[in-house]
């Protein structure tokens, strides 16, 4: 077994040695054409995970020049393949730059690139009524999003409001990201659990309201509806119901107490 691990320990170190050596070309003028191979290269090479994080700009030629880094980054974002696709995006996230906006902003409903796009946008805009924009749509997109990527939306909604209400200079957008966020969670989100423990921490008021209880109430109703429509025989089955169950056994709680509290004297 040692002598398995080691063997792939030294593959993995001539890969990246082998790799590093066709990509680093570091004080050298390159063409286009070079900067676009060198980037495909970097987006399309899989090293194994025990190196560590890779860093784009150690690995290729581009002469300092970030926004023509950015624009090539752009160029393989668009492409059809998913792996390149969402890797081009991610580093969108660290090197685009304002000229990028407009791109990053039509890739806020792509359910395959949609989250890296938001966080790129919030990275180079930071947080304001434009970026919360394309967080909504993000966050309101209900096509395409595969079962597996569904916490992604859940996780999005959640850093911004902790991240709005955790910074005394974005109290302005504290309304707008409420609202943002309930319309997600009554309308879309799949796992509503700890966005509800979110929004309950930051804004108290919130926790015996009827918005909270129709908002639970929806999500209820939306995973129900869920489960119903599901094949037992799935091979997936089983993690649904699990989520399911998880999910529903909290709502059942939130909900047992809000209607006891009684329903009908509830502030809006």
């Amino acid at each position: 077994m040692e002598r398995h691990i080691d063997i792939h320990r030294r593959l993995c170190m001539a890969l990246a040695v082998a790799a590093s050596c066709v990509l680093v070309c570091t004080g050298e003028t390159c063409s286009d054409e070079e900067l676009r191979h060198d980037v495909l290269e970097f987006l399309t090479t899989r090293y194994c995970g025990s190196f560590g994080r890779r860093v784009l700009t150690n690995e290729i030629r581009f002469d300092g020049d970030t926004n023509r880094l950015a624009g090539v980054l752009s160029e393989f974002a668009l492409t059809n393949d998913e792996w390149i696709a969402t890797r081009a995006v991610r580093q969108l996230g660290e090197y685009g730059t304002s000229a990028q906006l407009p791109f990053l902003y039509s890739c806020a409903t792509n359910p395959i690139v949609g989250e890296r796009a938001v966080y790129a946008v919030m990275r180079i805009e930071g947080v304001n009524s434009n970026s919360l924009v394309a967080v909504q749509s993000y966050l309101l997109t209900t096509n395409g999003f595969p079962l597996m990527n569904r916490d992604t939306r859940t996780d999005v909604c959640d850093r911004i409001v902790k991240k709005v209400f955790s910074e005394n200079g974005l109290s302005d957008y504290r309304p707008l990201v409420l609202d943002i966020s309930h319309g997600f969670a009554e309308d879309v989100n799949m796992l509503p659990k700890s966005l509800d423990m979110v929004l309950v921490t930051v804004d108290p008021d919130f926790r015996y309201t009827k918005r909270r209880l129709a908002i639970l109430r929806s999500a209820k109703a939306r995973l129900d509806e869920r489960i119903r429509s599901w094949n037992t025989n799935d091979v997936h089955f089983a993690s649904e119901e699990y989520i399911y169950n998880a999910q529903t056994n909290y709502l059942f709680v939130a909900i047992g107490e809000l209607i006891a509290y009684p329903e009908a004297n509830l502030p809006d």
